[in-house]
């Protein structure tokens, strides 16, 4: 909740002071969004890519073959539909929908779901830092992939190498 409130305050304070661009459309081409961008809706279609290295977006709408890198800033709502992929390394993130064979990558250790309030938590392997995201039910939370931290899927390769060889 107090996710939801710091970043709908935030999107207000930013309204007045810089450039807001409303629903904004892409449908194909490579797109940044940076520290002083703000976006009130991104609505992404075909063949899109999104680098987001900061900023403020109130709802970022990926459908069909999008592709989303996320490194830092403040969203408010993500959508990804349909064969859209979505890497989170960092941000602030209230409300995530997932839904058909989209993926949301999420580069995060202690990763926990509250089964009641479906809230997803955890810290990001970027810069540490705690978030809370609300995923809303069951379903949502199947098509997020936590990648493991590098160094364990390199103990595990390692280990598996290495009962091979004992055999």
């Amino acid at each position: 909740m107090k996710t939801k409130l710091f970043t709908i305050l935030a999107l207000v304070m930013f309204f007045g002071v810089c450039a807001v661009q409303a629903d904004t459309v892409w449908t194909s081409g490579h797109h940044e969004i940076f520290d002083d961008d703000v976006y009130g809706e991104i609505w992404m279609y075909n063949d899109c890519t999104l680098d987001i290295f900061g900023g403020d977006i109130g709802r970022l709408a990926a459908y069909d073959t999008t592709f989303t890198n996320w490194y830092d800033g403040q969203m408010y709502t993500l959508w990804a539909r349909d064969n859209s992929i979505i890497n989170i390394y960092g941000g602030t993130l209230g409300d995530l929908w997932a839904a058909e064979e989209s993926y949301v990558y999420l580069y995060a250790y202690d990763v926990k779901l509250d089964d009641t309030e479906y809230i997803l938590t955890g810290r990001y392997y970027s810069n540490d830092n705690f978030f809370s995201i609300d995923v809303h039910n069951q379903d949502i939370y199947s098509h997020i992939v936590v990648i493991p931290e590098p160094a364990t899927v390199l103990l595990l390769g390692l280990g598996t190498l290495l009962s091979r060889k004992r055999k």
